[in-house]
């Protein structure tokens, strides 16, 4: 009897703390809903954004099994749920009427005892665009950014019908593939309406030229220029306003034209469109004519003359301008040679073993204002790859006999090319930025360390002497004649 006794009144105890812990008697309810944080706590709301972390706030909410918004249960953490508060993050993943507009716009409150319901509305952030890029057939314009969805309707600034002739929207609301109305365009915004709001942009977007293969290729050369929205184009235009020929565009963001005769000075390259206007290349074309100082370093129009047309030479060797015609064509006449003639056995450096493979440049100004930041420079020089490179590197250093030792920088663009082969199409300008000039690398070294820091400003370079040479850096050895380089206007420039 005693045992039956002590089983019946722990029985009622746990049958008493199931219905506390399981909610009240009266129907759940909620009043307002806030933000969490602190400062705020006045803040009240009717909608929020799914991902929000928000306070459910009203009586009787103990017991609970489910918060639901529109139809998607969120998680909620017990600690956090007491008979009038229920601290809970909307999901990321319900819907908004802009994904659904059938949803309920409801928040439900589901527990032991009964379910209560508030009405808030869940929403989206305006539309962002943060590009816009053409197809290749200029038809077609992707629309770049965040929060498409609910997607209304796309305008241009075009004459005529502005709307959009059609468009799709991928999977993760990011980018729209638009269908441009016909009629002129003019300067203004393309414009994205969604459920929750408009986005714009600048239309039609700027066309742009980002590099040149060849910024000294002489008269009858293909050379491709490369950049952005090059829609409606139907000149390139080189110095002295002589248009270009052979003109094909390959692409929204490549073409290539052959370079026309009797050019006689240097000027920027420039497009033109019958849709976007021009475009301005950033660097001069056909630099080498008039080799400006400061910021030219040679020409190489002589083998041993001072100033920015020659160089002092050492082991290089030098090609006049009919023997670069010959060996190495389509130059702008002379040239410096860098060829190895003997094998460079492992580890070398930048050694002489049977290897004619050191230019040195004569001391001439890179800028007019040494104390500017070297942040926004680059050494640009015409390349012409004779035989296909697949070993040894080559390092160009500022500094002066026997002292290359300030800052040096290392090109072998063959361990990135297919198949470890670096053979470009005739010549080709080579743009290195100052920054990867870095400190402690001597000519003598027999292996690349860099773990070196750039210069700051162009003061710190001890000298504007450069040289050029050939290294075997690596654990193997470069056979014979496997580099056969010839080098080209030399120039410090501001830009890339």
């Amino acid at each position: 009897m005693r045992k039956l006794l002590v089983f019946s009144i722990l029985a009622v105890t746990v049958l008493f703390s199931c219905k506390k812990n399981d909610g009240g008697s009266g129907n759940p309810m909620i009043t307002q809903v806030r933000v969490v944080d602190s400062t705020k706590r006045d803040s009240t709301f009717t909608k929020a954004i799914p991902g929000t972390l928000i306070v459910i706030q009203g009586s009787n909410l103990s017991g609970l099994r489910q918060v639901v918004f529109n139809d998607t249960v969120a998680y909620f953490n017990p600690a956090y749920a007491t008979d009038k508060n229920i601290i809970v993050t909307i999901p990321a993943t319900a819907q908004t009427t802009a994904t659904d507009p059938k949803v309920p716009s409801v928040i439900k409150v589901i527990t032991s005892h009964g379910t209560a319901t508030y009405s808030f509305q869940l929403y989206l952030p305006p539309p962002v665009i943060n590009s816009i890029t053409f197809d290749n057939t200029g038809s077609v314009v992707y629309i770049n950014g965040s929060n498409f969805q609910g997607l209304k309707k796309i305008t241009f600034p075009v004459s005529g019908s502005d709307t959009a002739l059609s468009y799709t929207v991928n999977k993760t609301f990011t980018q729209i593939a638009a269908e441009i109305p016909p009629g002129s365009p003019f300067k203004d915004s393309l414009r994205v309406y969604c459920t929750f709001g408009t986005g714009a942009f600048s239309y039609p977007p700027p066309m742009t030229i980002t590099s040149v293969s060849n910024e000294n290729a002489a008269g009858g050369n293909i050379i491709t220029v490369n950049g952005t929205n090059f829609v409606g184009i139907d000149q390139v235009i080189f110095p002295g306003n002589i248009p270009g020929t052979n003109l094909q565009v390959n692409s929204v963001t490549q073409l290539t034209v052959q370079v026309p005769s009797g050019i006689t000075t240097s000027d920027s390259l420039r497009l033109s469109s019958s849709v976007l206007g021009h475009a301005t290349s950033p660097q001069l074309y056909a630099s080498y004519i008039t080799h400006p100082s400061p910021g030219y370093l040679s020409n190489f129009d002589d083998q041993w003359a001072t100033g920015n047309t020659g160089f002092v030479g050492w082991t290089g060797g030098y090609a006049d301008a009919a023997a670069t015609a010959t060996n190495y064509p389509g130059g702008t006449g002379g040239s410096a040679i860098l060829l190895q003639s003997s094998p460079m056995s492992a580890n070398a450096g930048p050694t002489s073993q049977g290897n004619p493979g050191l230019l040195q440049l004569n001391d001439v100004p890179w800028v007019s204002d040494k104390s500017l930041s070297i942040s926004n420079y680059s050494l640009k020089f015409e390349l012409y790859v004779k035989t296909p490179w697949s070993a040894g590197s080559l390092w160009i250093s500022v500094g002066d006999w026997y002292g290359w030792n300030s800052f040096t920088a290392r090109y072998a663009p063959w361990e990135t090319a297919a198949g470890n082969k670096y053979q470009p199409n005739g010549w080709v300008t080579v743009t290195i930025p100052l920054t990867q000039f870095i400190s402690g690398n001597q000519y003598w070294q027999t292996s690349w360390n860099s773990s070196g820091n750039p210069a700051s400003k162009f003061s710190d370079y001890p000298t504007t002497g450069i040289a050029f040479m050939i290294a075997n850096d690596k654990a193997s050895v470069v056979p014979a004649k496997s580099i056969n380089l010839a080098i080209d206007n030399v120039r410090i420039v501001k830009g890339q």
